[in-house]
């Protein structure tokens, strides 16, 4: 059996109890939802600077849990146990629950949110937003990192010939950063192949895959060229501190899961290669 990915190692250390948003308050199902509204809007969230339709607030009856609220759900003239949402099993998720899981039952369910339990208390909601908070991003971020080695590991293989795959214009960029890390030269002045190959991107890494035939054909999860030709935006995007709210296309709710098992397909593959070239030596 394969041993777990670089990603899953990462991401079953993170809880959901980590990342969760809190609940911005609780009310009790007699209050009027004039009172809640008032509350709400001006007093909990006004004073914060706080939008009022991002937040969830638990309802209570005899000070036990009755079921939960949304700001959109506050209809006038009511009182609040007309208006609130009863919690069922299935949008309950205990906050010790691996974030890797809680990634799965998004990809699994239409649900909005989920809400955090820990022992008998009600501690927050989990919404697909905070998937896109630091913890799940460095766990992407890493394990890109350590595919774009092990991309870097199979061109080392035969360097030659995986500078030969580059096209001219990303040759010449590799060779701009190659100086401006100021590495080495021969004794005809021209790059070290090797070192040149540290200077390509993570995209070109996966071109130079795509285009040598005996990579391409040990190597399927070469053929989601849409994966491939995103793989270094999310890259960057993720990279960059403060862009948490800001994604690409393989951050969305429908397209992480299928990103993140293409991502571990590819890290399996590209061991099996390396060990099989590495034991024909």
């Amino acid at each position: 059996m394969a041993s777990p990915s670089h990603f899953r190692r990462l991401a079953y250390l993170i809880n959901v109890g980590d990342i969760c948003s809190p609940f911005l308050s609780s009310f009790d199902c007699e209050q009027t939802v004039a009172d809640v509204n008032e509350e709400w809007g001006i007093d909990l969230c006004h004073e914060r600077s706080l939008d009022p339709m991002d937040q969830i607030c638990l309802v209570t009856h005899k000070d036990k849990v009755a079921g939960w609220v949304g700001y959109d759900m506050l209809e006038t003239g009511k009182v609040l146990a007309e208006c609130l949402e009863p919690i069922t099993p299935d949008v309950i998720l205990t906050s010790d629950t691996p974030l890797i899981e809680a990634v799965t039952a998004f990809s699994k369910t239409k649900s909005p949110f989920f809400l955090i339990i820990r022992g008998n208390e009600f501690i927050g909601w989990l919404s697909y937003k905070d998937l896109h908070k630091p913890p799940l991003r460095l766990c992407l971020f890493a394990m890109l990192i350590n595919l774009e080695r092990m991309l870097l590991e199979v061109a080392l293989l035969s360097p030659h010939e995986s500078i030969r795959l580059l096209s001219e214009g990303r040759f010449k960029k590799a060779k701009e950063i190659y100086s401006l890390r100021k590495y080495d030269y021969d004794e005809h002045g021209q790059p070290y192949y090797s070192k040149l190959l540290e200077c390509t991107t993570i995209a070109d890494k996966l071109h130079i895959m795509s285009k040598s035939k005996h990579v391409r054909k040990a190597i399927s999860a070469l053929d989601n060229t849409n994966f491939c030709r995103f793989i270094e935006k999310l890259r960057n995007e993720i990279a960059h501190p403060g862009q948490e709210e800001k994604s690409s296309d393989l951050l969305e709710r429908g397209s992480i899961w299928p990103f993140i098992e293409w991502s571990e397909k590819l890290e399996i593959e590209l061991q099996e290669y390396l060990d099989k070239r590495r034991k024909a030596k």
